[in-house]
């Protein structure tokens, strides 16, 4: 079984609708071009500087000093504190701080050339970045009013999976931690136990993370990277997007939002006749009596 549905839902205006299906083409935007305010980009800074890095540091080493428990870990700084806990170095957590300030500071620099290392791979990263959004199902509600025009524009579904211009979609998953870029955490954990963070590894999952208020979208996202396209290349980041050509077969069905204008119904009607003449027509209607719809199929004969 796929670990994603056969098709997706592509939530858009009527004009957008009308757009996509002329052209033959999807638009996949960098991810500051995608409206959401709390989304990664390449502007996005670090959670935290080089002071609370070394802050946290020194209180968590201090702390380690001082524990009932040895450190367990093997870093050339634990096996630091292992000794100056067998030798009773420190009367106080304040002469520890002193000493610590000295010695982990020269440490935060050294890993500061690491994130600034790593800040510029994401910077490029992000650059390259294209996403495309979808839905499951074309009946969501929450999609319908927020991107299909309050459900007076149009939903396109294709066909995704291997063989298709939708080859790997993956699901957002929603929750109530924003993520970062790397966290002071695993900063912390490299800096005290020499631990590798691997966050380059991690950069595209940061973009599969959404509020737990968005749940209801269920959103799923494709990707590609803009390595080779021209877009990547614009100082202007307003033009980090790409158009990219699907296969007409790959639509599978149409539908109609229950408000849709009758002039943009019969405009949409007229490219489905003329170049989707395969794909299924739908229109929906409100159900009385409950917040819901239900879909009406229309012949394009």
């Amino acid at each position: 079984m796929p670990e994603y549905p056969e098709t997706l839902a592509k939530y858009c205006t009527a004009e957008a609708a009308g757009k996509i299906l002329s052209s033959r083409q999807l638009r996949w935007h960098g991810p500051h071009l995608l409206g959401d305010p709390f989304e990664l980009t390449h502007q996005s800074p670090l959670g935290f500087d080089p002071a609370t890095l070394l802050d946290a540091a020194i209180r968590t080493a201090t702390a380690m000093i001082f524990a009932r428990e040895l450190p367990r870990s093997n870093s050339p700084l634990m096996a630091v504190v292992r000794r100056w806990r067998e030798e009773e170095r420190f009367d106080s957590q304040e002469e520890a701080e002193e000493v610590l300030t000295e010695l982990l500071g020269r440490m935060v620099d050294q890993r500061q050339a690491a994130l600034d290392e790593l800040m510029a791979e994401w910077r490029l990263f992000t650059r390259q970045l294209r996403i495309c959004s979808f839905a499951a199902k074309p009946d969501n509600l929450a999609c319908w009013q927020r991107y299909a025009d309050n459900h007076r524009g149009a939903v396109i579904r294709f066909r995704c999976g291997e063989y298709t211009s939708l080859a790997e979609p993956r699901a957002v998953q929603y929750q109530s931690v924003r993520p970062e870029i790397t966290t002071v955490k695993e900063q912390l954990n490299a800096l005290l136990h020499n631990e590798s963070v691997n966050a380059r590894e991690r950069f595209l999952d940061k973009f599969l993370i959404k509020p737990v208020q968005a749940n209801a979208e269920q959103e799923w996202r494709c990707f590609r990277h803009a390595t080779d396209e021209p877009s990547s290349k614009q100082p202007d980041d307003r033009l980090w997007y790409d158009d990219h050509p699907f296969e007409r077969a790959e639509v599978g069905a149409v539908y109609f939002g229950a408000f849709m204008d009758i002039e943009d119904k019969q405009k949409l009607l007229s490219i489905l006749r003329e170049h989707y003449s395969e794909a299924t027509v739908f229109e929906a209607e409100p159900i009385p009596g409950k917040y819901d719809i239900a879909f009406t199929r229309i012949p394009l004969t």
